[in-house]
């Protein structure tokens, strides 16, 4: 019998038996109890689950008795498959962050005026082709960043050289490369809202997954008064012809957007094609300083400086990804943020 005491931790037995023919609202009670969310980026522990818990005891063995049943007594075939896809569910999230089925996350993101903003995003299941698919720890790091970083001295301003009217009469103009999720453009869009617009980019593949983000805050967006579009932008392509003036950014954004030894070469390009060279045109970026990717971070900083830009500030700060460490703990992971401006007009 499950208890209705969420304090009081279950064992598997306490959950309906197959021998005994529970129903299918048992059954999906049952599987919605097992249900795990993976780790918070924020702490080193786990984020709630659902109440009340069950001792992980001979949970794998009672999820394959569901799968491996018939079900034959339950009324129709869409209950009896609910049931098995609730089952193999939860059976993946205990394999892994990487074999999890697809979910929706809710992110809470600080605004200058103190007041949280919630933002919802779908996870597609995450496939190694696909990395962008998931919302990376950086991400979330410098989406809490961004409340107070700009509005740090020196202020994002509107670049005097994109466009001819004063930069009180427009709003700043910000790209976001390698969107993935949309976490960071999207709490940027949300926090600035009419006061800036930002167009969210990546490869083919990830775009539409990221353009549902966008669907799925509209109202969040429409409430802030934010301007958000997406679309593609593949960094290993130059764009013919080159963009003018008007077209390049005064803010560019970039999280975790380093992980093959041509991003450093590919990303740098594509940042020196977008950013405005405006007095106040800034990149900002957030990566992890993980041992594997030490020398594109490295090559990333070279490469900044040779096109002429030079860190304004930065700093690094430690964040928890949802992956498990052997032990299976949370993973911390140390990031490195930094904000960079043309360094012959600082």
């Amino acid at each position: 019998m499950i208890s209705a005491d969420p304090d009081e931790p279950l064992h598997v037995f306490d959950l309906p038996q197959i021998h005994t023919k529970p129903s299918g609202t048992e059954l999906l009670r049952a599987l919605d109890i097992l249900a795990i969310k993976p780790k918070s980026f924020a702490s080193s522990g786990h984020e709630a689950v659902k109440a009340p818990t069950v001792y992980p005891t001979g949970v794998p063995r009672y999820l394959t008795s569901i799968i491996s049943s018939p079900l034959s007594w339950l009324d129709t075939d869409e209950l009896r498959e609910a049931v098995w896809d609730a089952a193999a569910a939860r059976l993946s999230e205990r394999s892994g962050r990487s074999a999890m089925p697809a979910m929706t996350r809710v992110f809470t993101i600080p605004s200058p005026t103190g007041e949280e903003l919630t933002l919802t995003l779908h996870e597609p299941s995450l496939t190694a082709d696909n990395l962008g698919m998931k919302t990376w720890v950086s991400s979330y790091l410098l989406s809490q960043r961004l409340h107070s970083l700009l509005e740090s001295t020196p202020q994002l301003v509107p670049s005097e050289t994109t466009t001819p009217t004063p930069k009180t009469d427009r709003t700043l103009r910000a790209l976001e490369l390698g969107a993935g999720t949309g976490l960071v453009g999207l709490s940027f869009a949300a926090i600035r809202g009419q006061s800036a617009s930002i167009h969210l980019t990546d490869l083919p593949d990830i775009v539409p997954n990221l353009a549902h983000n966008a669907a799925l805050n509209v109202e969040l967006l429409t409430n802030t008064a934010a301007t958000v579009t997406t679309g593609v932008l593949d960094w290993s392509i130059a764009p013919e012809p080159l963009p003018t003036q008007e077209e390049q950014y005064d803010l560019i954004l970039a999280a975790d957007p380093l992980y093959s030894p041509k991003h450093p070469k590919w990303l740098v390009e594509t940042i020196g094609h977008w950013l405005s060279r405006g007095l106040n045109a800034r990149v900002v970026t957030e990566m992890p300083l993980r041992d594997a990717y030490l020398p594109q971070v490295q090559e990333f900083r070279e490469r900044m400086g040779q096109l002429g830009l030079e860190a304004v500030y930065e700093g690094e700060e430690v964040g928890y990804d949802d992956w498990e460490s052997a032990d299976g703990g949370a993973l911390a992971v140390r990031c490195w943020w930094s904000v960079w401006g043309w360094s012959e007009k600082l």
